[in-house]
Parts: structure tokens; sequence; C-alpha cells
């Protein structure tokens, strides 16, 4: 057991979240990973409280998906608890997270903050910016600069920040850390006096929202929605017979305008959709949520390969890059959405997956990102 002491006011909030359950398991049924620990939500808080202990190993494999909270007719929350029992974690056992891969999302965060891999390029009274987000920068630079392009062709005197939103360390449960982090990026925002982030990423959505409330927060498929595609791709994809399953990331899952947007990009595209069953707020975790891809891999592999096997599909198309990334490291093919609309290969219909690459690329992808944001800034 890797069990570590818990605090009275976490135990509290389990003991909270305990007598308002009434056990009726349809958050159990959908979870991830409480199986692999209890068989049942209510067995699984009683033990904690009862030896005022955790095993570690059990909040760092929750996917702070949410996905509890839409089955639960009483609409509890355990993402809260399972968070909370991170937190307190983290700050009486931090040691001992080595061995869940705490040094290798440290190791991330450092660089991601590091000048170089993240730059602002923010023009004299600039109010709006583009964050990209790491994920989208270390997939493809020359995507991130079309969609910076598009969006200035569109909107006056918009600039480009590339920065990371520092959500693996806040994931993590490290608050003290991630404060010192996403202050760079406030301060980034308060310095410039910007008034609204549009941002690709949706855990950069979430982080940014809850992070900076005096800033607006918009997603970008709201304003390719409002602005439109470029014409000559209307129906650009009408006449292909494949058809893409659509996964909906769990970081905005009750964002419904954000789902029809996207929803309508695509059918503005000509793309053909097919849903999966359990989609929008229902959407389940691509196995990649809270970095459960390195504190429990096993967990999150074998929730990547459910959701894979519930395409209806041999292709998933998602909105977020790592959702992507999470399909193709079980051997699903995907694309994000921008590849439909910037990707030379995926609009020439030469191609319609991502290649699959190693985290060396990823890196230099990024870089290559902040170097062309330099060449691009006006």
């Amino acid at each position: 057991m890797n069990n570590t002491n818990l605090n009275n006011k976490t135990i509290e909030i389990v003991s909270e979240k305990y007598n308002a359950c009434v056990n009726c398991k349809l958050c159990f049924e959908a979870c991830p990973m409480m199986k692999e620990y209890s068989s049942s939500p209510k067995e699984l808080m009683g033990e904690i409280i009862e030896h005022k202990s955790v095993d570690k190993n059990i909040p760092y494999s929750c996917m702070l998906c949410s996905v509890c909270k839409s089955k639960c007719p009483k609409d509890i929350d355990l993402k809260e608890m399972f968070y909370n029992l991170r937190k307190d974690v983290m700050n009486s056992d931090s040691k001992n997270l080595k061995g869940l891969g705490y040094n290798t999302i440290k190791f991330h965060q450092i660089n991601s903050f590091s000048p170089i891999f993240s730059r602002s390029y923010i023009n004299n009274n600039t109010k709006k910016i583009f964050l990209p987000g790491c994920s989208l920068s270390s997939y493809s630079p020359e995507i991130v600069m079309k969609t910076y392009d598009y969006l200035k062709s569109h909107i006056e005197n918009i600039s480009l920040v590339i920065e990371c939103c520092g959500k693996p360390t806040l994931a993590m449960g490290d608050e003290k850390k991630f404060k010192s982090y996403y202050s760079k990026l406030d301060n980034i925002f308060r310095e410039n006096e910007i008034e609204e982030v549009i941002v690709a990423c949706p855990n950069c959505f979430d982080t940014i929202r809850n992070g900076s409330k005096d800033v607006k927060v918009t997603s970008l498929w709201s304003v390719i929605n409002e602005f439109k595609i470029p014409n000559e791709l209307i129906n650009n994809y009408v006449n292909i017979e494949k058809e893409f399953s659509l996964h909906d990331p769990c970081p905005i899952r009750y964002e419904g305008k954000i789902h029809d947007d996207v929803r309508t990009i695509l059918k503005d595209l000509g793309v053909k959709v097919v849903e999966f069953d359990k989609n929008r707020e229902k959407s389940e975790c691509c196995g990649a949520g809270a970095m459960v891809r390195v504190t429990n891999p096993d967990i999150s592999i074998k929730q990547t390969k459910k959701r894979a096997s519930e395409a209806k599909s041999d292709t998933v198309v998602s909105y977020c890059q790592s959702c992507c990334e999470s399909m193709m490291s079980v051997g699903k093919n995907s694309l994000h959405i921008l590849d439909f609309i910037f990707n030379e290969d995926v609009i020439n219909k030469k191609k319609f997956a991502q290649n699959k690459t190693s985290v060396i690329h990823k890196w230099k992808m990024r870089y290559k990102t902040v170097q062309k944001g330099k060449i691009n800034k006006f």
C-alpha cells in the first residue's frame, strides 16, 4: 500500500460526498478507474473515512473528467473530492510522488515555461490575443501560424502568445507551483491590458477562465463559426465517402455552444460526422486527463482503448490535440479539426491521418512554433 494520512478538511469533504451518495453506482459504472480499487463508490469513500488515509494511486488514477457528476442523480462531484485528495497528498507526501512520474511532469513544465519554448508577440494597443496551447504548438507550427493569419484577417490588431497555461502542474494538485507558473501568463494579461484570449485548447479554456476572471476567454471554434471557414473550403469534403467519429474533450463537457460551433464548422466543410454514443456532455475521457497517462499509464491506456473502440469509423476527429494523440497511441487514425482547414495534405485529400511522432519531435515543433511566431509577429 502507498497510503498517505489525510487532514481533517479532506476527510470532511469525503464524508460529505459519502453521506450524499445513494450508492446507485451510475458513476461507478462510467468511471475509468474506481472499479480498480473498490466494489462501489460508497465502499471506497468509507475506507478512506475509516482509515483517515488514502492509497495515493487512487486520486492519481482519477482523470478529473467529471463523467461521475454527469451520471449522478444527486449531482455529486467526485472530481472535487479526488482533486482535494491529490492536493492533500501533494502537500504532505510530495517526495513519494516520484513513483507516479511527477519528475516527468516537472521536466515538461520547466521547459514549457522557458524562453526557448514560450514567447509573447504582443503589438501595441492589442486587446485580444490568440493562445494556441502547448499540444497544438508541438504538433504543427504551420497550422498554428495559418490559424493566426486567419484570425488577423478578421480581427484588428490581434497578437500571438505562445505560452503554457500550467494545467499539468495544477492537475497534479501542486497549487503553489501552479500559481507561480500561471502568474507569468496572468502578468502578460495585466501588463498589456488584455481583454480577450482566444484559445484552441480546451484545457487552456478551462484553466484561464478560472485563473483570470477579468479576461474574456473565447473558444477558437466560436470565432471560426462566427467568421466562417474560407469560402474555398465550403463543402470541400462533401464528395468523399469517408466518415469521421467526433470526440468531445471532457474539460469542456458542459460547453454546449462550443459543441454546436464545432459541428457547424464540420458541416460547412462537408465532413461526414458520426457521433459517439456518449458525446457532448456525456462524452468520456480519452484516457489522458489529469496527467494519468504519466501517473497510472495502465489505467490510462485501458480507457483510451475503450474510447477508441467506441468510435463508429476508422478515424477520430477532435478539437483537442491531446485527444488526437491519445487515439493515435492505441493505433487509431486521428485528425484535429484544424487539419481540415489548414493542413494542405488533408485539404487536397492526400491523407486523413496525423503521423505519430516522438517526444523529441514535439519539442522541436514547439521551438519551431516560437521561431515562426517571431517572423510572423506583424
